[in-house]
């Protein structure tokens, strides 16, 4: 993961009780919440993906399948033939 030598600060407002039991969990409250919005964030594009795939004709699906196999069969050829 790629760590920013910038950061902002923020203010946020956080439920008491969750609060609570971040802190018994983590002594470090800023990386517990940077990493819940680096995961929730990963989590929005992910849920993008989907719908975009998900919204596709059947004819692209088999596309994109037909060239995912493709590309993975020259793959271990190009592997193979490099002794990998």
């Amino acid at each position: 993961m790629t760590q920013s030598s910038s950061k902002q600060r923020i203010s946020i407002t956080v439920d008491a009780k969750l609060l609570q039991d971040i802190d018994q969990m983590t002594e470090n409250r800023s990386a517990a919440v940077e990493e819940g919005l680096r995961l929730w964030h990963q989590q929005q594009i992910e849920n993008k993906l989907r719908a975009f795939y998900q919204s596709q004709k059947q004819p692209d699906r088999q596309f994109d399948r037909d060239w995912g196999e493709f590309a993975q069969t020259q793959m271990e050829e190009i592997l193979d033939s490099e002794g990998l």
